[in-house]
Parts: C-alpha cells; sequence; structure tokens
C-alpha cells in the first residue's frame, strides 16, 4: 500500500544542510493503523508528508498503491494525491464557512453534481457523528468536533489512506480517545489505512497495530505493537512504554514505599511482564508452592493490545538466593519477562532503577 524506500530529506541554509530524514524506509500494509512516534524535531512530521509529497524527499522513492509518486506529472500527481487524506493538530478550518461548507469545499473538483455533492456532505457529517452540527460555524465547535469536521472533509473524496500529523495532541485525554474511536471506526468501516504521527506513545497503543520509532530523522525501532511493547530494544523505544505503560510515575512513587525503603537482604525487587495465556496462569501462588519464594506486590497493570493482553507487576520477591533462582527460571519458562530493579539514593532521594540484564538474579 505504502513503501518509502530509503527516503532523505534535507534543509540548506547559508551555514549549514539540516538532515530531517535520515535514509528511511517503511511499509505499510493496506488496513493497516500504523503509528510513527518520536519527540518534537525527530522527523516524523516531515516523513509521513512525503507520503503525499507535500515533502519531496531529497534522496528515495514513495510508492502509494502501486504508484510510484515521484515520477508522475502534475495532473496524475493531483489526481493521486485525491486519494490520501490528511488531518492536523490545528485543524485548518475556515471560519467564514459553515460546518456542511467547509465539507463541501473539498469537493469542489469533484465530478459529482450539485444534489450529490450536498448529499455527500450530510452523508460525511452523519458518518463522523457531527449531523446535527451541519449549519453551525466552527467557533461554535469545541476541539474534537472541529477535528471530526476535519476528518469529515479528508474522507470527501474517498481516499484510501489517511494522514494524520499530531491530530490529537490539541485535544484533552477524553475527546482524544473519542477521536482515535472514530479512526478506529472508520478503519474498520471503510477499510482506511491510517498513518498517525503523534510524541505520545499512550495513542499509539490505543490503535495502532504497527509502530515505528524515530530519533534524530532516523527509525530506531519498528514492529508490531505487541512486540514492541513486550521486547522493545531501543532504549528510546522503552522509555516511551515505559510512559505509556505509567511505569515510570510507578517507579517514582515506589522509591517512597516504606517496602521499598526498608529491603532485607533476601528480598529482591523485580518488575515481571507478561503477555497472552501468561496473564491467565496464578504465577504468583505458583512461586510460594513451589518455591517456597513470597510475593509482595507493589504495582500491578494489564493492558489489551489488539486483543492480546499485556501485564506488568512489580514486585518484591522474598526467599533464599537458590528459591530465588529457581523461582525466575521457572518465570522465564512461563515466557515471562523477569527484570530485575533496585533503589539507589541520590542525595536525599530514592529512585528506583532497572539493573542491567546480565545482573538478573
Amino acid at each position: 500500500m505504502i513503501e518509502l524506500k530509503h527516503i532523505d530529506v534535507h534543509f540548506e541554509t547559508k551555514e549549514h544542510i539540516l538532515h530531517a530524514v535520515r535514509d528511511v524506509s517503511l511499509t505499510i500494509e493496506k488496513g493497516d493503523i500504523y503509528g510513527i512516534v518520536g519527540y518534537s524535531g525527530a522527523g516524523k512530521s516531515t516523513l509521513v508528508r512525503t507520503i503525499n509529497l507535500l515533502q519531496r524527499p531529497s534522496n528515495g522513492t514513495v510508492h502509494v498503491s502501486g504508484q510510484d509518486l515521484l515520477g508522475l506529472n502534475a495532473k496524475d500527481l493531483r489526481s493521486a494525491r485525491k486519494k490520501i487524506g490528511m488531518i492536523f493538530q490545528h485543524f485548518n478550518l475556515m471560519n467564514a464557512r459553515t460546518v456542511a461548507g467547509n465539507v463541501h469545499y473539498a469537493l469542489r473538483s469533484s465530478s459529482l453534481s450539485s444534489e450529490e455533492k450536498k448529499l455527500k456532505v450530510t452523508e460525511l457529517l452523519d458518518l463522523v457523528g457531527l449531523a446535527d452540527k451541519h449549519d453551525v460555524y466552527p467557533s461554535q465547535l469545541s476541539g474534537g468536533q472541529k477535528q471530526r469536521v476535519g476528518i469529515a472533509r479528508a474522507l470527501a473524496n474517498d481516499p484510501e489512506v489517511l494522514l494524520c500529523d499530531e491530530a490529537t495532541s490539541a485535544l484533552d485525554p477524553k475527546t482524544t480517545l473519542s477521536i482515535l474511536e472514530l479512526l478506529k471506526d472508520l478503519n474498520d468501516k471503510l477499510g482506511l489505512t491510517i498513518v498517525i504521527i503523534t510524541h505520545e506513545m499512550e495513542v499509539i497503543k490505543e490503535i495502532c497495530n504497527k509502530v515505528a520509532v524515530m530519533e534524530n530523522g532516523s527509525v530506531v525501532e519498528e514492529g508490531d505493537i505487541v512486540s514492541i511493547f513486550t521486547d522493545p530494544k531501543n532504549a528510546l523505544t522503552q522509555e516511551f512504554i515505559n510512559t505509556a505503560t505509567h511505569i515510570d510515575q510507578a517507579l517514582v512513587k515506589l522509591a517512597k514505599h516504606p517496602s521499598i525503603l526498608d529491603l532485607h537482604d533476601n528480598d529482591t525487587v523485580v518488575r515481571l511482564s507478561f503477555v497472552g495465556q501468561s496473564t491467565n496462569e496464578p504465577l504468583i501462588a505458583s512461586l510460594y508452592s513451589r518455591f517456597t519464594v513470597t510475593t509482595n506486590i507493589l504495582y500491578g497493570d494489564i493492558e489489551i493490545l489488539y486483543d492480546t493482553p499485556i501485564g506488568n507487576l512489580i514486585v518484591i520477591l522474598s526467599g533464599s538466593s537458590q528459591q530465588l533462582k529457581q523461582a525466575v527460571n521457572y518465570l522465564e519458562s512461563q515466557q515471562v519477562t523477569v527484570q530485575q530493579l533496585e533503589k539507589i539514593q541520590l542525595v536525599n532521594k530514592s529512585k528506583v532503577i532497572p539493573l542491567n540484564r546480565e545482573k538478573i538474579i
């Protein structure tokens, strides 16, 4: 559906050359909800704009629906762009036009008759949940409603691809979820391929089936959402995931927990991560019945990512060195990832951090 190969984007100034995107190759399949996540300046928005050639790459190739966009003439490129809708962070609505007028404007070069255009606008507004806002002006809408208008407008020419550039960044959390639910619904109903650009892993977690992580213009990690969340390879990916799963916040709070502050010699703090069927197993009870290892649960969380349950626990395991080794081996045999944590003291502030993998029990 979308194939980017060896994409470079350079911006030249008098002083130097800015490398916004560096040798990025991505394949996005039809029907994917593909997330591209990174901090500001990572190059993600520049990259997504190469998909419809709003930003022409300095090097590389762009294929969408089998077409080499860089090889098209101006007329054919305009036609190809109609099949790639786009929504933005700040909505870009025309305040002098009604909601219906904003959507109708996207059909100005359509071959539909006047009546067909009116019917199309009505259908689109109904699709995005704004059937009662037909004659309302943008200034009378909430942020979420404005974005729904933007989505209706982007769908006017029946696109196969929808690009979302930080489309929920200006919205509150509740409204963000409603917009993401709408996008997922459109993906299901229309078979839309959706590309989401965001700096929030929470957004990726809620809707995407695949994700690429960008830093300094490069993709540092990519894969399906479950694999990335359960076995991240890159430190930046792990940082995003810890934020999205609230592990970072939990570790900050746990640093002040009495159980953490008063660890005994036979106590070990670990993070247990598990996926799929492992979440249904009575693992904690098994640790005591099999190895006489007691478990004090300090934090627990289960996410459902594309119908796959993913769990995280932070616990204190208590037992002899031999018992703990046996318990960890058992957990790992049950496809549970065990990461040992430690408490360190920085001046008068406690902090809980992971140990290196080699130091695990």
